[in-house]
């Protein structure tokens, strides 16, 4: 037989309407109380919250694990008639200190951020010509319910320093002492040369004891150093004369008249027995560049590929390069028919002006015996009349 067939039911179950008043039940209930009451970073809800709160009901906080509490502010709310909490804070909460440090002798304690609550640090430092002992730093840390530091606090002690180190071909003052205290120098100098040429100190004369009980500088050296003898062709030394130059010996030049400096004028002689910088040079002062041709030492020739002459003179070439017929000796066009004609022209010049002079002459002599006779002519009728009047 066939198994009977179930049929849906249109209508749902009959427990609906009992649960659909529950939630509202349970709605109108919750309109009606505070939901959860606040948290703070200082403490916390004594007991398990709850989803709701009805009106009236009281919670109660505790300080959390690294506070303690100081009176008199409240530590509980309660759920009001219009659903909040009253106010309450976590302000009487305070964190748990830790012990107070002292400042380390001849040292200083600073506070990162002024207090000793957890969570902060504390810096130490110490003065000058002591060094620390220690950690430079310790942490306020909290272990189960106490607020105590992370370490012990450093000391700080006297820098102190074991002799300088000693040098061949010399010594250092307060040789005789075992152990030197911030700021205690000595100085080095050299011994008496067994040779013709002395002992140069290379490096800091005096040193002194510093920071982190070590020496200012190393240790100087003793040693020959000699340069040789500084020679400038076409110049001349003007300033740090002497027949030798040992270490740090300065010395400067200058060029003669149409020469001009290459390199420092100034030069010292250094530990490695060489000048720094390298001894100068004085170089000659070439002439401007000028477009006149140079100064042929042989014949002009033309080059068959360039078609222009090539010179064998000496010295550089010049960048603009003149006429061919411009160079000396070289012969230019027509240049016997243009002498003849200026000979003809000067030679033309010459006799017209001798000409004209020769006019003016003669015109000026035929005036003058003009003017003679005239006078001669004119006596000889006044003679005439007077004679002719007296017979």
């Amino acid at each position: 037989m066939a198994p009977p067939v179930l049929l849906e039911r249109p209508f749902p179950s009959r427990r609906f309407p009992g649960l659909l008043l529950a939630a509202l039940v349970l709605r109108l209930s919750f309109s009606d109380a505070c939901e959860a009451p606040p948290t703070f970073e200082a403490m916390e809800l004594i007991g398990k919250p709850k989803p709701y709160y009805k009106i009236g009901e009281r919670v109660d906080y505790k300080c959390k694990k690294g506070y303690f509490y100081i009176p008199p502010l409240a530590t509980h709310s309660i759920c009001d008639r219009n659903h909040t909490w009253l106010p309450v804070s976590d302000e009487g909460c305070y964190r748990e200190m830790c012990p107070h440090i002292q400042d380390p002798l001849n040292g200083e304690a600073v506070l990162a951020n002024e207090s000793y609550a957890f969570g902060s640090e504390i810096h130490f430092i110490c003065n000058e010509g002591y060094y620390l002992i220690g950690k430079d730093i310790l942490y306020c840390e909290l272990k189960d319910t106490v607020a105590v530091w992370s370490g012990k606090p450093p000391i700080c002690e006297k820098v102190l320093c074991t002799p300088p180190p000693k040098i061949k071909n010399g010594k250092h003052t307060f040789s005789e002492v075992e152990v030197f205290e911030y700021l205690d120098a000595v100085t080095y100098s050299c011994d008496p040369a067994p040779g013709p040429d002395p002992f140069s100190l290379i490096g800091e004369s005096t040193i002194y004891c510093g920071n982190n009980s070590t020496w200012s500088h190393a240790a100087p050296e003793c040693k020959v150093v000699k340069c040789r003898f500084p020679v400038v062709e076409n110049g001349k030394q003007i300033s740090g004369f002497g027949k030798k130059f040992y270490y740090k010996a300065t010395v400067m030049f200058e060029c003669d008249t149409g020469y001009y400096l290459n390199g420092s004028d100034k030069i010292v002689c250094e530990s490695n027995s060489t000048w720094d910088p390298p001894v100068p040079k004085c170089l000659k002062v070439l002439p401007p560049s000028s477009t006149k041709p140079p100064t042929m030492s042989h014949s002009v020739s033309t080059s068959p590929t360039t078609k222009s002459p090539t010179s064998s003179a000496s010295g550089p070439r010049p960048t603009y390069k003149p006429p061919v017929s411009n160079y000396p000796g070289y012969p230019k066009p027509d240049e016997g028919i243009l002498d003849s004609l200026d000979d003809w022209v000067i030679a033309l010049i010459v006799i017209v002006i001798v000409v004209a002079v020769a006019v003016i002459c003669v015109a000026l002599y035929r005036f003058l015996q003009g003017r003679k006779k005239k006078g001669t002519y004119l006596t000889d009728e006044t003679h005439r009349e007077v004679k002719f009047t007296s017979l």
